[in-house]
């Protein structure tokens, strides 16, 4: 029998499944081929991407809390220290050393992300400078 003479005996259903399987293997080819493409990779992505769509938003807008949290926990730090600071107020070695790492810290986040906060800026520089007076007179 001629493949032609095979194909039209079949019914829809069958040269659909016998479409599907061809497809399978032709996929499985191209995978495996050294030309890196897989097309696996992709369908299931965009599979993927369909199913977790809305996951990934609430995700996006948990990540956004965080760092906001993140953000306004420095600057309170930071903030909270100076006032003290400015109020005469005694702190330990551990305490200096943790804001002028939070400190260092939320100036890199700054940086990195265009972020500018002249009160905030002014606090740090305002509790260097005291470190820096203290150190010397051997106060810390």
């Amino acid at each position: 029998m001629k493949i032609a003479e095979i194909v039209s005996k079949m019914t829809a259903s069958e040269m659909g499944g016998w479409a599907v399987v061809l497809l399978i293997l032709l996929l499985s080819l191209i995978e495996i081929s050294p030309l890196k493409l897989n097309p696996w990779e992709k369908i299931l992505g965009w599979i993927g991407k369909k199913m977790n769509g809305e996951t990934e938003k609430r995700l996006k807008a948990v990540e956004k809390q965080i760092t906001d949290m993140w953000i306004n926990q420095h600057r309170q730090c930071i903030l909270t220290f100076a006032r003290e600071c400015r109020a005469d107020i005694q702190h330990s070695s551990d305490e200096w050393s943790n804001v002028l790492t939070v400190a260092a810290d939320y100036e890199s986040y700054c940086e990195k992300n265009g972020v500018t906060n002249g009160v905030v800026r002014a606090d740090t520089e305002y509790v260097r400078q005291l470190y820096q007076e203290l150190s010397r007179d051997h106060r810390i």
